[in-house]
C-alpha cells in the first residue's frame, strides 16, 4: 500500500479542497478532490481509492492546512 499526504483546506467560499501529489509509473501527477462539506470530500476520496482513480493500493493521510500554510 502506498500512502500519500492529502492536504486539505477550506477556501473562502466554504468549499473543502484536497490535493495530493502522486508519483506514478508514468510520472508525477496532482490529485485534486473538491467537496461542499468535509464529509463529501472524504467520500469522494474514498471513491477514488476504491477504483475511480485507477491506482490500486493507494491510501491517503489527511493533513489539514491553516490559511497561513495554504498561502505560503
Amino acid at each position: 500500500m502506498t500512502r500519500y499526504k492529502l492536504e486539505i483546506e477550506q477556501d473562502s467560499t466554504g468549499t473543502w479542497v484536497g490535493t495530493s501529489n502522486l508519483e506514478l509509473d508514468e510520472g508525477k501527477t496532482t490529485y485534486i478532490v473538491i467537496g461542499e462539506t468535509l464529509e463529501t470530500l472524504r467520500k469522494s476520496v474514498q471513491e477514488g481509492v476504491d477504483g475511480a482513480i485507477g491506482i490500486p493500493g493507494v491510501e491517503f493521510e489527511e493533513v489539514f492546512l491553516t490559511n497561513s500554510e495554504a498561502i505560503s
